[in-house]
């Protein structure tokens, strides 16, 4: 185990020698004024991210030369930035591996153990498993506050407020859409996907009756009340397959998914809360658009 490194107040291992750093974190090197941002900087951080969501603001925020290592997962067809990951290091969040990668911080949604990686001396930074975009935003400028990339993460914020008041500006779809998933669960309000719908300018069918979280599909309601549109997550994944206990296999059920008007987004974006919700919520706008259908 790699032994406890003397560390700042911002989990930064003691690498620079400082010069008049007051309570606001800014001192000098060889003269020159640093904000916190400059610090972390020019202290060669390295960051871990501890899971795939984890992985998709670790690499839209770092320099690739600052990652000491991504999650396993990082590749697979449901992280999003899949291939900014190639070639970089690859590692599961244990004491061991955050230690001999000799990171400074580690990202995590819930990846690794904290308490433990904390006793090593590195800086672990858990972010919210946001239901919303308030929560993605928030997620956004914790991540890029820990890693010293503060102008990154309000250039990442403002693109999403663009898109989202550009999806907001076309108006209220009169599309009230279904999601359907392989293991048979939609989802109702209180979950990003529910935000996501609201951000397309469709109706939450599940949320509008009442339902909360991740309830499961009745294929027997389904085929009695047909849904008019359909958004169809994680089908396409290679990690997911249909369950044999799911309404997704009713063959009446399928019947209907068949004909009935929809889209399917890619699981690289409905698989975490982040940047890439904005394109899922495009995707479903512009499917419904297409379908025209009457409200």
């Amino acid at each position: 185990m790699r032994p406890r490194r003397e560390c700042n107040g911002y989990g930064l291992s003691g690498r620079l020698r400082l010069r008049g750093a007051g309570r606001g974190g800014v001192g000098r090197i060889e003269g020159a004024p640093l904000t916190l941002s400059a610090l972390i900087l020019a202290a060669g951080l390295r960051i871990f991210s501890a899971d795939f969501c984890a992985d998709q603001l670790t690499l839209a925020l770092a320099d690739p030369g600052e990652i000491a290592a991504l999650s396993p997962d990082a590749e697979k067809d449901f992280s999003f930035l899949r291939a900014r990951a190639a070639g970089l290091p690859q590692a599961r969040a244990d004491v061991e591996s955050v230690a001999a990668a000799k990171a400074d911080v580690v990202l995590r949604f819930w990846g690794g153990d904290a308490a433990r990686l904390e006793r090593l001396g590195v800086r672990v930074v858990t972010l919210d498993y946001a239901a919303d975009f308030d929560g993605v935003k928030r997620n956004i400028k914790t991540a890029a506050a820990a890693i010293g990339r503060e102008a990154a993460g309000r250039a990442l914020v403002a693109d999403i407020d663009k898109r989202l008041a550009a999806l907001s500006a076309r108006a209220p779809s009169g599309v009230a859409a279904l999601y359907v998933t392989p293991g048979g669960v939609t989802a109702g309000k209180a979950t990003m996907i529910d935000a996501i719908l609201s951000a397309a300018g469709v109706r939450n069918s599940a949320a509008e009756a009442g339902l909360s979280y991740w309830p499961a599909l009745s294929a027997e309601a389904i085929v009695a009340d047909p849904p008019a549109f359909v958004v169809a997550g994680f089908f396409a994944s290679n990690a997911e397959r249909i369950n044999h206990w799911s309404a997704a296999r009713h063959p009446a059920l399928q019947r209907i998914l068949q004909r009935t008007p929809g889209v399917a987004p890619p699981a690289d974006v409905l698989s975490c809360p982040g940047p890439q919700s904005v394109d899922a919520a495009e995707m479903i706008r512009d499917a419904a658009d297409s379908a025209r259908i009457k409200p």
